[in-house]
């Protein structure tokens, strides 16, 4: 009986650390990609933008065409296709209704970086047609 004990101690013990091991490994990567600005995006968004400028972009968006250039221009090096290809058709749908040239030179460096792979280019397409 006190073998059948001290074994399972023992395996009790290597459970508990392999356990407490992949947790700690889990946690440190998350800490390491956080640290390099590698959050994942929001949930239920296109990927290329962290969790963390969601909010801030939506209330760039609220505000309007101009707001949201600003709050672009600011972010831009923080946000990756085929995300930011989605925000820019997002400004290019605000300002097209005042100012069609500035969305036809949008959507021309858009062109420039996506493919027809890509999952927002039905929607380039679309907005392509309509300001060109």
């Amino acid at each position: 009986m006190k073998f059948f004990l001290t074994v399972l101690l023992i395996a009790l013990i290597a459970w508990g650390g392999w356990h407490f091991w992949s947790y700690i490994n889990q946690k440190m990567s998350a800490m390491k990609a956080e640290e390099r600005g590698e959050s994942g995006p929001a949930p239920g968004k296109l990927p290329g933008m962290s969790a963390e400028l969601e909010s801030g972009y939506e209330d760039a968006k609220r505000g309007g065409a101009e707001t949201l250039a600003r709050w672009l221009y600011q972010h831009r090096g923080q946000i990756r296709d085929p995300r930011l290809a989605d925000i820019e058709m997002d400004y290019v749908v605000l300002v097209g209704r005042t100012n069609q040239a500035e969305a036809r030179r949008v959507l021309d460096g858009i062109r420039s970086r996506i493919k027809p792979t890509s999952p927002v280019y039905k929607r380039f397409q679309q907005l392509d047609k309509a300001y060109h």
